[in-house]
């Protein structure tokens, strides 16, 4: 089993967004399949470095809140 920067951050630890960057894609990139990768590379996305910060927290919020 891997184990992830969120894993082995400090509990005390002050959060940043840029933390919060890396957690999702982490965790996106964890739960990614082939078909999912396909689509990446043919359509692309919008970067987790090009979302608002305020998005990058709902989104953190959302999956490890």
């Amino acid at each position: 089993m891997r184990t992830t920067k969120r894993q082995i951050r400090e509990d005390d630890e002050e959060l940043s967004v840029n933390d919060m960057r890396d957690d999702i894609a982490e965790a996106e990139a964890m739960n990614m399949n082939v078909s999912d990768i396909m689509n990446l590379l043919l359509d692309g996305c919008v970067g987790l470095n090009e979302t608002p910060d305020i998005e990058i927290k709902d989104e953190w919020h959302n999956l490890f809140g």
